[in-house]
């Protein structure tokens, strides 16, 4: 499987003590259920770097209107989504049975305010394999 988040992290010498200890996202959500941290059953969310075509220059600035765009959709009451930039075009990736809502909310024209040219949906939804058990 194909983990450019992990690549980026060798590449830049960062440390993940979690990946080090081989300490897998289920265990890191069963302590914190045990502390009592409200957010302990929070999904996944992978690194803004998997929002961005293979070979895509990464720069702050995209990276802030990736953020940025997925928080207005967050916001609107899309929790589970993804943005992916392709240029000038945000392409949205939600459930299927949200695409409706979507399209009938304000999302599409606030995310043409923060400067995308063109928005589109995903017709196949947002997609994700099953990391539980992978190691983050």
């Amino acid at each position: 499987m194909h983990r450019p988040g992990l690549k980026a992290l060798e590449e830049l010498n960062i440390i993940s003590p979690f990946a080090e200890y081989k300490i897998t996202k289920q265990e890191i959500r069963d302590y914190s259920k045990e502390l009592g941290l409200k957010t302990y059953n929070r999904p996944s969310t992978p690194c803004l770097a998997t929002r961005f075509p293979y070979n895509t220059e990464l720069t702050a600035e995209n990276l802030e209107l990736v953020e940025q765009g997925e928080k207005i959709i967050k916001t609107g009451g899309f929790e589970n989504c993804r943005l992916r930039l392709h240029n000038n075009i945000a392409r949205i990736e939600l459930p299927v049975d949200k695409f409706n809502a979507f399209l009938s909310s304000k999302i599409p024209l606030k995310l043409k305010q923060l400067g995308f040219k063109y928005v589109t949906l995903d017709t196949e939804g947002i997609r994700s394999i099953d990391i539980q058990d992978f190691i983050i």
